[in-house]
Parts: structure tokens; C-alpha cells; sequence
């Protein structure tokens, strides 16, 4: 007894020694509770896109959580069994939804089955163990069978000996291996039922299926074109047989049909599609409809286009003007005292007039009858000389600002314009009736000219991510032309054709163009600067008087000096948001709105400032 007593303590010691070592690692690897959050994770930067790409961290997780986490951030229908009781540790980065619920649910010994409808199944199968040695094939699946609780049918056809050696392999496909081998195939029908028939049988057997189609849809007969220089013109040259449509995803799941044995057609009224061949391939018709036919996701694109404009003028001198110096004397047109101020009692009063203040060396013995005018000493006019004291220094700020705003489908081009379309005319001249040249006005060859702003671009998402790859191309025109005649409205020149008496005068618009064309590739919220041009413009203009503006130092009393520097800059800014959901988009929507709100009420506070102060 004692015996027995010393080996229990024994033992317990050496088991209490062996798991020592084992706690002070486990002590050791033991996470924070900062770390053990950060593995308690699953993330995705796409929510509730079936194309997501997840990033789990877990640890000890239950398998039901990480399902129901999976079908919330991919918006996929997902169920599971009854009593599937299991943990998960996973480490994951960036990996495809659908791989990782597979490999969560084979470490934790399920599969992912997928039913009608497009719905992902996670049960807990039967695994076989066994190994068979040159046996019966019907044997073999009846074993199957037996061991899963599946309904099983068999066909006669179905003989041949086969060898099998299974261990902890999922009974399904152990029977789809196992028939596979000699050439069987496995159909599933309705119940859950299947039925094990040699390959050409399941011709025998065709499926009928209508599928409903919701977001694709055939290219419409009218086609919007986008008139811009850089779009290539796409549309159809030659018509379209009646009844024809161009659908590409028909044609597809036509090459999928059994040759000579299904058949494919397409109801365009309800927009659905009729299958009709072998459960297999109708099976594989309907996966790949739902894979294509899905929500499309749309991008809000934001684009700032501003231009700012910084002059500096220096003008100093004395300038003469565009006609130079002139002076002219006019007697007679301003009368002057001066430098006399008559009859003030001051002594030029003694010199040139009588006490009675009649003109100069008038004497009391005057005859009354005597007119003696007054006399004009002198009238200077000096209205002609122009030349002018300048001393001018300007610093002038502009700033133009557009930001059109535009909502596009994934994968579809999409733009925007706003401005005015100018028309104009064009010279032409041809020969009269009598001989004579005549000149003929029609409209320009390439009249009207679009002035304003035009945003074109084409969205493209990664799938699975919230980055997008944006092919954009933002266009500013306007009219610089100086023409300054009655002739010419704001922004066109004036040009002279022919001569003599067939001498005319013609307008024609002066367009300048700001254009950037590129393919960036952004995350959504992300603003970038597409690109930017800085252009400076430095011009100087003296204007002196012939010789005497030459002399050194008193010249500049006869010349004058301009100079003028002027800074252009062009910036493009473009922040994509991507819009998945309605609630995505009412978000949206309430940013714009509080943004348009800050303005006007900035906008509101500069006006109440500008009227009535600020208050200091």
C-alpha cells in the first residue's frame, strides 16, 4: 500500500514538474490586453461588398461569432447547423472572403455547402474512414451511405470494382471521388436525394430553370455619346437586326450550354433567363449569374479646379503720355491780373490807372463820352501739356474656383458640363454672277465652341477594397480675345479680309484651354492633387522723351518706367468617395449639406461684417 502510495505521489510530482515549464511558456506567450484586442479581429475595407477581402486575427474564438461576422461585413447569406459547437485561431491578411470561410470552417472540421439561392451552408459531415481493397463499387457506396444517413440511389449501370483507402475525409466527397473514378457522376435532386448514374444517363435527365436577372441588363438601343476630343466614337456603325439585342453575358452562358442537347434563351420583357440542360450545367449557369449580377457600387466624385492669378505693377516716372509733350499759347482765353492786382490802392494802381480806375494812364480830363476798355495782360493755356507725375505701385489677387460634382457607376464614364456654347461665323469668298468677288458669312467650321468646364472620368473600384482607379480628365476653356468694336462681343478678335472695296472685318473667338488628362488610383475619402501648372510673366515698358530722357540723373523728369509681373497658378484637386449602400449615400448627402451650410453662413458673416462692422 505504501508502494502504491509513493508511485501516485510520484507520479503527481513528475506531472506537476512536466506542467510547470508548460504554464511559465503559456505565462510567457500570454497576450496583453491590448494585443489579445488586436487578435480579436476582423476587419475588411470594404463593408457589405460580396467582394471583400477580410483580415482576421483570432484567438479562441467561437465558430458562430466569426460567421455571423463574416456574413455582416460581406453581406452574404450564410446559415449553419444546429449543435456545431467550435473555437477558431486564425491569422489572416487580406485574403479573399470565401477562402477564409472555408478555412475557418475546415480548422474547426465543417464544410461550406452552397444551396439554392446563392445561400452558403456551414454543416459538420460524416467522415469516413475506411479502405477497400479491389471491392464492388455499390459496396463501397452503400458503406458511404451507412456511415452518412444519406439517401442514396443507385442505377444498374453502375458496376466495376474499385480500391479505396479514406482517412477523416468529408462523405461527400468521398462518394463524388469514388464514382469519379469510373466514370459515374453524382446528381442531386430535389429532398436532398442523390442518385449515382453513369455520365450519358444525365442527358436523359434535363433541368429546367428560369432565372431572374436584377442589376445586368442588354445594351440599351439608344447610346449616349459624350462629345468631347478626347472620347473616341464608339457607337454602332451598322443596325441591329429586329429582335436582336447585344447582351455579352448571354452570350457567355451560351458557350456553357451542352452542345445539340440544352438550350439558352432570354425573355427581355422581364429581363430573365431559361435554361434548359443537365443539372450540372445548369448549376454552373446559375453560380455565374449571381457571381456577375450583382449591386453595383457608384462613386461620388469631388473636383476642385482653381486658379489663381498674382500681378505686381510698378509704374514710376514722369510719363508724357502716348503723344509726348505738347504746349500751346491762346491770348485771350484765361485773363489774367497777375502779377497786378488793380485798384487794391497798392502802387501798381498809381502806375497803370487814374484814380477812377479807367485803364491805364487814364487822366480826370478824359472825355466822358471816352470808352477806354480794359486792358488784358495776358492769357496763358496750358491744357495741352499732358505730362503727369506717376509713382503707382499694384498688387492685384484672383482666384477662380469650380468644383463640379458628379455620382458615376462603377465601370461607367460619366461627365458633367457647365458653361455655354458660342457660335460664330466664317469668311468665305466665291464669284458672283457678274464676275465679281463676293464675300459670303457662314457659320465656322468648328462654331459652336464650348466655353466653360467639362469633367470627364471613368471609375473603376478594386474589388474587395475601397481604393479606386479613376481615368479623369477635367477641362477649363475660356474666351481671351481683346477685340474691342462693336463688331467683336467679349472675347473674340477682330481681322480684316480682302481688300479695296471688298475690304471687311470678321470675328472670331480666341479660346484658351487648361486640360489634364491621367489614371490615378486613390482610396475613397482620399483628396490628391491631380496635377499643377505655374506660369510666370515678367514685362517691362520705359517711355522717355528723344535726348532728353538720356541725360543722366535729369532724365528721369522726361521719362517714365513700368514694370509689371504676373503669377499664374492651376491646381487639381479630386476626392473619390464610394458609395455602396443607401446609408452610404444619405452620409453623403448630409457632408454636402454641411458644407454648403458653412459657406453660407461664412458668406453671411462677411456681408453682416462688410454693412454694419465688426463691432470693434
Amino acid at each position: 500500500m505504501q508502494a502504491v502510495r509513493k508511485g501516485i505521489v510520484g507520479t503527481v510530482a513528475l506531472w506537476a514538474a512536466m506542467a510547470m515549464p508548460v504554464m511559465a511558456q503559456n505565462n510567457e506567450a500570454a497576450p496583453t490586453p491590448q494585443e489579445g484586442q488586436q487578435q480579436q479581429e476582423i476587419s475588411t475595407e470594404a463593408q457589405g461588398d460580396r467582394s471583400s477581402r477580410l483580415t482576421l486575427r483570432l484567438k479562441d474564438r467561437d465558430l458562430r461569432d466569426v460567421v455571423n461576422s463574416i456574413r455582416k461585413k460581406t453581406s452574404v447569406n450564410i446559415i449553419m447547423d444546429q449543435g456545431i459547437e467550435a473555437t477558431v485561431t486564425i491569422d489572416l491578411q487580406d485574403v479573399a472572403w470565401r477562402q477564409a470561410l472555408d478555412l475557418v470552417a475546415e480548422q474547426a472540421g465543417c464544410v461550406v455547402a452552397e444551396v439554392d439561392g446563392g445561400v452558403l451552408r456551414v454543416e459538420k459531415p460524416p467522415r469516413v474512414y475506411f479502405a477497400f481493397e479491389n471491392t464492388d463499387i455499390q459496396k463501397v457506396i452503400d458503406t458511404i451511405a451507412k456511415i452518412s444517413g444519406a439517401n442514396i440511389v443507385v442505377a444498374p449501370e453502375v458496376r466495376g470494382s474499385i480500391t479505396v483507402r479514406l482517412k477523416n475525409v468529408p462523405w461527400r466527397d468521398a462518394l463524388e471521388t469514388t464514382v469519379k473514378t469510373l466514370g459515374f457522376v453524382v446528381v442531386e435532386e430535389s429532398r436532398g436525394i442523390l442518385r449515382v448514374v453513369p455520365a450519358s444517363n444525365i442527358e436523359q435527365d434535363l433541368e429546367t430553370a428560369t432565372i431572374q436577372l436584377r442589376y445586368v441588363r442588354p445594351n440599351s438601343t439608344y447610346v449616349p455619346f459624350i462629345i468631347s476630343q478626347y472620347v473616341e466614337d464608339k457607337r454602332p456603325t451598322g443596325k441591329l437586326a429586329k429582335g436582336e439585342i447585344q447582351f455579352t453575358l448571354l452570350d457567355t452562358l451560351r458557350g456553357m450550354i451542352t452542345p445539340d442537347v440544352g438550350s439558352l434563351e432570354y425573355i427581355q420583357e422581364r429581363n430573365m433567363i431559361m435554361v434548359k440542360d443537365t443539372r450540372p450545367v445548369v448549376d454552373s449557369v446559375r453560380r455565374t449569374i449571381e457571381m456577375v449580377d450583382t449591386e453595383p457600387s457608384q462613386i461620388y466624385l469631388d473636383v476642385r479646379f482653381a486658379t489663381t492669378t498674382n500681378e505686381d505693377v510698378l509704374d514710376v516716372g514722369i510719363s508724357p503720355g502716348g503723344s509726348g509733350y505738347t504746349a500751346s499759347m491762346s491770348l485771350g482765353q484765361i485773363p489774367h491780373r497777375l502779377p497786378f492786382d488793380l485798384g487794391q490802392g497798392g502802387w501798381d494802381d498809381s502806375i497803370f490807372a487814374s484814380d477812377n480806375g479807367f485803364g491805364p494812364s487814364a487822366s480826370d480830363n478824359t472825355p466822358a463820352n471816352t470808352v477806354v476798355p480794359d486792358v488784358v495782360f495776358g492769357a496763358l493755356d496750358f491744357t495741352q501739356v499732358t505730362a503727369t507725375l506717376r509713382l503707382l505701385k499694384k498688387d492685384a489677387r484672383s482666384e477662380i474656383v469650380q468644383a463640379p460634382q458628379i455620382v458615376a457607376l462603377d465601370h461607367q464614364t460619366a461627365t458633367i458640363f457647365v458653361g455655354e456654347a458660342v457660335r460664330y461665323a466664317q469668311s468665305r469668298v466665291e464669284q458672283g454672277q457678274a464676275g465679281g468677288l463676293l464675300q459670303a458669312l457662314e457659320e465656322g467650321d468648328e462654331s459652336p465652341v464650348n466655353v466653360g468646364f467639362q469633367l470627364l472620368a471613368t471609375p473603376h473600384i478594386v474589388p474587395g477594397t475601397d481604393k479606386v482607379i479613376l481615368e479623369v480628365i477635367p477641362q477649363r476653356t475660356a474666351l481671351t480675345g481683346t477685340g474691342a468694336t462693336g463688331l467683336a462681343p467679349a472675347g473674340f478678335d477682330v481681322f480684316t479680309v480682302g481688300t479695296g472695296n471688298q475690304a471687311g472685318t470678321i470675328a472670331l473667338p480666341r479660346v484658351a484651354s487648361s486640360t489634364l488628362a491621367t489614371t490615378v488610383l486613390l482610396r475613397g475619402g482620399q483628396t490628391a492633387v491631380l496635377g499643377g501648372l505655374k506660369s510666370k510673366t515678367e514685362s517691362e515698358t520705359i517711355t522717355k522723351i528723344p535726348l532728353l530722357g538720356d541725360i543722366p540723373v535729369l532724365g528721369w523728369m522726361f521719362k517714365g518706367k513700368s514694370r509689371s509681373e504676373t503669377n499664374t497658378t492651376m491646381l487639381v484637386f479630386i476626392t473619390p468617395s464610394v458609395i455602396r449602400s443607401p446609408e452610404d449615400m444619405h452620409t453623403q448627402m448630409n457632408q454636402i449639406l454641411e458644407e454648403r451650410m458653412k459657406d453660407f453662413r461664412s458668406n453671411l458673416a462677411q456681408q453682416r461684417s462688410a454693412i454694419f462692422g465688426n463691432g470693434e
